[in-house]
C-alpha cells in the first residue's frame, strides 16, 4: 500500500514538474490573427512543416497540431494569394506559452494598380470625378485623369461628382455589361478602360 502511494506521489510530482518546466503536455494550439487577406492562397508553416491554409473569413489561423508549453515555434509564409505583394509575420518566432501564442500576427499587403480615366471633349473647368472616397478634380482640356491606385481584385466605380461649367459629362466603359464605368481591378494597370465624354 505504501509503495503504491509512493509511486503515485512520484508520478504526480513528475507531471507537475513537466508542466512547470514546459515539457510535452501538448496543451496549446498555435494560432494568431491575419490582416490584409481577401482570398484563398495564404499557407503558413511552423518550423518548416505542419502547413496550415488560411481560409475565409481570412482573419485568423490555427495549426492543427497542438504544441507543448515552451516548445519553440517559427511561423513562416509558404505561399501567398496571387493578389498579395508580401506578408510579414510578427512575433512568429518564440517559445510557446499562453502569452506568446496570442501575440502572433500575419500582416499582408495587397497589390495596387493605377486607374487612369480617358477624357473626351472637356473644354471647361469644374469637372470632379469620384471613385468611392477618391475625388479627383480635372482641369479644362484634360485628356485623362489619374485616380488613386486600386487594390487588385477590388471593385471600382467611376462617376461624375461635379459637372464642368456649361458642359455635361457621362461615364462609359469598365468591366460590367452595363458599361457604366465600374468593374474590378485586374493584375495590371488600367488605362482608357473607363471613358468620360463631355458635351
Amino acid at each position: 500500500m505504501k509503495s503504491t502511494i509512493l509511486r503515485s506521489g512520484v508520478a504526480l510530482a513528475c507531471a507537475l514538474g513537466l508542466a512547470a518546466c514546459g515539457g510535452g503536455s501538448g496543451d496549446l494550439y498555435l494560432q494568431g490573427s491575419v490582416q490584409g487577406i481577401t482570398k484563398d492562397g495564404l499557407v503558413l508553416q511552423n518550423n518548416g512543416g505542419h502547413d496550415t491554409a488560411v481560409v475565409s473569413p481570412y482573419t485568423s489561423f490555427t495549426f492543427g497540431d497542438r504544441i507543448s508549453t515552451d516548445d519553440e515555434f517559427n511561423i513562416t509564409v509558404k505561399d501567398k494569394p496571387s493578389n498579395v505583394a508580401s506578408c510579414d509575420v510578427r512575433n512568429g518566432h518564440s517559445h510557446a506559452n499562453y502569452y506568446t501564442i496570442a501575440q502572433v500576427v500575419v500582416v499582408c499587403t495587397i497589390k495596387t494598380h493605377n486607374l487612369t480615366v480617358k477624357i473626351n471633349g472637356l473644354t471647361t473647368p469644374g469637372l470632379v470625378l469620384v471613385n468611392g472616397a477618391d475625388r479627383v478634380p480635372v482641369d479644362a482640356n484634360a485628356t485623362s485623369a489619374k485616380m488613386a491606385p486600386v487594390y487588385e481584385d477590388a471593385g471600382y466605380g467611376i462617376a461624375v461628382l461635379t459637372q464642368p461649367q456649361g458642359q455635361t459629362c457621362t461615364v462609359s466603359g469598365g468591366d460590367t455589361p452595363t458599361g457604366n464605368g465600374s468593374g474590378f481591378m485586374h493584375d495590371k494597370d488600367l488605362a482608357d478602360n473607363v471613358v468620360v465624354t463631355c458635351n
